[in-house]
């Protein structure tokens, strides 16, 4: 079944290159600074918005500082603020759309009019209202994402169980005597996995983008923390004299943001049911 699913992600080459992306943006993350093994926020202010050289191959910012040293550093801050959040939001919201689609009545009716309310609102307004309540910064940030990645991921696993609730193995547990928890944990949620694996890589996508917004708003993230958002912002006031300073990190961030889409939608079409009887 497993080698099913890989020949069909596969077969599509622009997931492929997506994953390819994803994997160096990864690598990147976890050993780059590693590697590297130098001071992000070191300022030389006799080198200010040099461009890209053999010294400095994406050139320096405003402070003189090594672009290329913050792009690295700025991904492991990108992805522990996107993995972090869309985890947690999206753990709350299967916990919700699992006992809302399981037990109905009263308890999915009030369930479902709270996810109505966030679903309501724009994911990046949403995340907006949160930072704005709680502030700003990276544990803020973090919440914020967690918070409007819930009622997507609730949704979603809500629909599954109520598909999947009646089934004839699901009443046969019932019969014999198995609890509800029981039920939930070894039959309902296994059987929307491929869902919420599809789910989550899209959300991660979209989490950067949402970091990076809000950095660039100067409600994430706070300097002197290297981050793609906030490296944006602070370039776009000499765009026209120093537009390296501004592209490279909206190119990376546009790069990764589409990478996470074109790899979802390969799960998406590798992990599809149909597809699977017919593999």
């Amino acid at each position: 079944m497993k080698n099913k699913v890989l020949r069909r992600f596969l077969k599509r080459p622009a997931s492929v290159l997506g994953a390819i992306v994803l994997l160096t943006f990864f690598l990147t993350a976890l050993i780059g600074p590693v590697v590297m093994n130098a001071d992000p926020n070191a300022i030389n202010p006799e080198i200010c918005y040099q461009p890209p050289s053999a010294e400095h191959i994406f050139g320096t910012d405003n402070l003189g500082r090594d672009v290329f040293t913050r792009i690295v550093y700025g991904a492991r801050v990108s992805m522990a603020v996107s993995f972090s959040g869309v985890l947690i939001g999206g753990a709350v919201g299967v916990l919700l759309g699992a006992i809302s689609g399981y037990f109905g009545g009263w308890i999915d009716s009030l369930i479902s009019r709270f996810i109505d309310i966030l679903l309501a609102f724009p994911g990046l307004l949403l995340a907006i209202m949160v930072v704005a309540v709680m502030g700003s910064g990276l544990g803020n940030t973090i919440a914020a994402i967690a918070f409007y990645s819930v009622p997507y991921s609730a949704r979603l696993v809500r629909g599954v169980v109520i598909t999947i609730k009646n089934a004839e193995y699901c009443q046969a547990c019932r019969v014999f005597g198995a609890s509800n928890a029981r039920i939930i944990r070894t039959h309902i949620l296994p059987n929307s996995v491929s869902q919420i694996i599809v789910n989550t890589t899209l959300d991660l996508g979209t989490a950067i983008l949402t970091a990076s917004s809000l950095s660039f708003l100067g409600l994430g993230v706070q300097p002197p923390n290297p981050e793609w958002g906030a490296m944006l912002a602070t370039a776009r006031d000499v765009i026209r004299s120093a537009p390296f300073a501004a592209l490279i990190p909206g190119v990376i961030i546009t790069v990764v943001v589409l990478s996470f889409s074109l790899v979802g939608d390969g799960l998406r079409d590798a992990l599809d049911p149909k597809l699977r009887s017919n593999g």
